[in-house]
């Protein structure tokens, strides 16, 4: 049996990561999906409102959460989608270090368990990352209007895709990386159409 195909929708806040997945999820043949939930993240509304307080607590709740899917992943399923991945939450982390949210040694507790999860985790295939401008991301943050959200700054979603842009650099060569921004909305995009050629070599 071959494996299956893994693929991350990844991307910084409100960028359309789990619209674009629940779209690709009723086309992709044989697919199982994983839909970011932040809101079961007992300690983000805290980290939005005091970032130095929670930022280890609310990084190690949510490598948790995602090294959690993995117990459920069907082998048996032609392509893994993710609504966000594992991976990328190195992103988040070094970018609370060097605000000065995370101490070193936080950091190194974090970075021990990343690493271990890591090393179990199936390399990623494809990333689709999505972006927008930071007043797109924020008029859709207050339009969602999700309580844990409200404290969020237009700097903090600028600062973290630069740390995304620096994640994107670190993956492999055999990672396959598709970058689309969506300021017109993930209706606009190609990526089915540029996964399934992808997948179909």
């Amino acid at each position: 049996m071959s494996k299956p195909s893994f693929i991350s929708i990844s991307g910084g806040i409100a960028v359309g990561k789990t619209t674009l997945t629940s779209h690709l999820a009723g086309i992709l043949p044989n697919c199982q999906t994983f839909i970011e939930h932040p809101g079961r993240n007992p300690y983000l509304a805290d980290f939005y409102s005091d970032m130095q307080r929670w930022a280890f607590h609310s990084r190690i709740a949510m490598l948790a959460m995602f090294a959690s899917r993995y117990k459920e992943f069907d082998k048996g399923k032609q392509t893994i989608l993710m609504d966000r991945c594992l991976h990328e939450l190195i992103a988040f982390a070094n970018l609370q270090v060097d605000r000065g949210n995370m101490t070193a040694r936080d950091f190194s507790i974090y970075q021990m368990l990343y690493d271990g999860f890591l090393s179990l985790a199936p390399q990623l295939d494809i990333v689709v990352h999505l972006t927008c401008s930071p007043s797109v991301a924020m008029q859709r943050i207050a339009q969602r209007d999700r309580p844990f959200e409200r404290e969020v700054q237009q700097s903090y979603v600028v600062a973290v895709e630069q740390y995304y842009d620096q994640w994107l650099a670190t993956l492999p060569a055999e990672t396959t990386v598709f970058k689309y921004n969506t300021d017109e909305g993930v209706h606009t995009l190609t990526a089915d159409e540029d996964i399934r050629r992808c997948l179909s070599r």
